[in-house]
């Protein structure tokens, strides 16, 4: 079942008097998804005045230029322009203040819990406001959103916390009290600690899962699990599981008792759409026709 909520919305105005004390909470413009921990939402383009004291550690990207005046927990408005692939970076309890002329940008939002556990394994970590210059990741990064979106967000709550993470690694890389202590990932997974992950995953691969609890099972934080699990086997564990959901679905049916929803629910997938998407992608052919030229089950692909 998934955990992501979602919310669409649309003021008239998208403006927070400057005059007035910080807002406490996030601004509801735009389309959102939640979970208890992150937020991830899609912001069109316009006119912004924004006024706020963040709820959450927040990192922003946009997909063109944005310029304008804005301070980074300070009161004092300075000249502003934001690249597309650079980041905004605005820590919980800090202010973000603007009048912006802005591009359609993405917005990325971590509880303080989120953001230890992910990358830190569990150190005490704090971001630091202010703003990171272009990357190519940055826009490879809001353009998987983007599509996260506009296809009925296939991969569910495992995809989206894949992208995040990866996203807030990098931003602790660069920018918080963590940089110069934050541990490189390691090239390779060992044998033993890989052949762990596999049978955790093929093990609960019916079942919800998510890149923490993989990565808990060999005392990996998230983000570096999700990075040392692609060095080793060449595709990133969110791909592994799908494949492997994919076998799972290639058995079940054979059963022509089942239907493709039920199969889609057993073998994992967030439904029935979802499943259909990961076959099309997989084995270039759909569940239905599948089933219907009664092929072979497929195999997950071999890992050790």
């Amino acid at each position: 079942m998934s955990l992501l909520q979602e919310f669409l919305f649309n003021p008239p105005d998208r403006k927070i008097p400057l005059d007035r004390p910080p807002l406490e909470n996030l601004p509801q413009w735009g389309h959102w998804i939640e979970t208890s921990e992150y937020m991830v939402a899609i912001v069109p383009s316009g006119h912004l005045e924004v006024n706020l004291r963040s709820p959450l550690n927040l990192v922003v990207t946009s997909f063109g230029l944005t310029q304008g005046v804005a301070a980074f927990d300070s009161d004092r408005l300075r000249p502003y322009k934001a690249t597309p692939g650079g980041f905004d970076i605005v820590p919980q309890g800090s202010t973000y203040r603007s009048v912006e002329d802005a591009s359609c940008f993405v917005v990325f939002g971590y509880s303080q819990a989120f953001l230890s556990r992910s990358v830190a394994e569990g150190e005490t970590v704090e971001l630091l406001p202010g703003q990171i210059s272009k990357t190519h990741w940055g826009l490879s990064a809001a353009i998987a959103i983007q599509d996260f979106f506009n296809n009925g967000q296939v991969g569910g709550e495992f995809y989206l916390e894949s992208v995040v993470t990866a996203v807030l690694g990098q931003i602790i890389y660069r920018r918080s009290t963590f940089s110069q202590r934050f541990k490189r990932p390691p090239e390779f997974l060992e044998p033993k600690l890989l052949k762990n992950a596999l049978d955790y995953i093929r093990s609960n691969v019916s079942q919800s899962l998510n890149l923490g609890d993989i990565a808990t099972v060999i005392g990996f934080s998230s983000y570096h699990f999700a990075r040392a699990f692609k060095a080793t086997t060449g595709i990133s564990p969110y791909q592994y599981v799908m494949q492997c959901r994919v076998e799972l679905a290639q058995q079940l049916l054979q059963d022509m008792g089942r239907s493709l929803a039920e199969v889609a629910v057993e073998a994992g997938f967030c439904n029935q759409s979802h499943m259909t998407t990961v076959f099309r992608r997989v084995l270039q052919t759909t569940p239905k026709r599948y089933r219907e030229e009664k092929g072979l089950p497929g195999s997950c692909i071999s890992i050790g």
